[in-house]
């Protein structure tokens, strides 16, 4: 890792799997708020779906609430994916505000996390 790097910086870095060589590129704003704006425009898709569409729009079409299960489970396990790979670009390009972010992406993969753990049993109890 770049000798400028922090230990938690480091610490983070392995466990989001970004290697030495990553860290040492230089900084580009641009490219984390581009990340950043992906990750937004999925989770606000993501809670559409989820939230707005789904619930109505499934009745609507002759099918039970059963069948949102499945989908909804998807679309959390893509959101944590997305989630993860986000916070990976930021710590590869050593974005400044990647700590801020970090606690608003841990406590989004707490509720997607109990969010899927729901969905998994209500699919098991089906």
């Amino acid at each position: 890792m770049n000798a400028q790097l922090s230990r938690a910086d480091t610490i983070m870095a392995k466990l989001l799997l970004v290697s030495a060589d990553a860290a040492a590129r230089k900084p580009s704003a641009r490219r984390a708020e581009n990340v950043l704006t992906l990750s937004l425009m999925f989770s606000g898709i993501r809670c559409l779906l989820q939230y707005a569409l789904l619930p109505f729009l499934l009745p609507l079409l002759g099918l039970a609430a059963d069948v949102a299960v499945p989908i909804l489970l998807l679309i959390n396990l893509l959101a944590m994916a997305s989630i993860f790979f986000s916070l990976r670009r930021f710590w590869t390009i050593g974005y400044a505000h990647r700590w801020r972010y970090l606690v608003v992406a841990g406590t989004a993969l707490i509720l997607l996390v109990a969010f899927t753990a729901y969905d998994i049993l209500l699919l098991s109890g089906s």
